[in-house]
């Protein structure tokens, strides 16, 4: 599996350029609503080749990079994907 950081910062510059904002601009400031979020998790799962298991509500920690990432991987667990 691709390192899931590469990924999230991947999916994080990509998001940022359609939004005109920094690349290394804090997650909150790239993802800012929920269909970010869920551009954020479709890209996930593209790029990890899974379905993720997401409720109501998307997990998503916006409060900073780690947090983001940390986030993210407590989602593959919940989800059932191996790390």
């Amino acid at each position: 599996m691709e390192d899931l950081r590469t990924v999230v910062d991947d999916l994080l510059r990509q998001l940022s350029a359609a939004r005109d904002v920094p690349a290394d601009a804090e997650p909150s400031q790239i993802i800012v609503s929920s269909l970010d979020q869920m551009r954020f998790l479709v890209g996930l799962e593209e790029r990890l080749d899974e379905m993720l298991d997401v409720g109501d509500v998307l997990p998503f920690d916006l409060s900073g990079r780690e947090a983001l990432l940390e986030s993210v991987r407590e989602l593959l667990v919940e989800s059932g994907v191996s790390l």
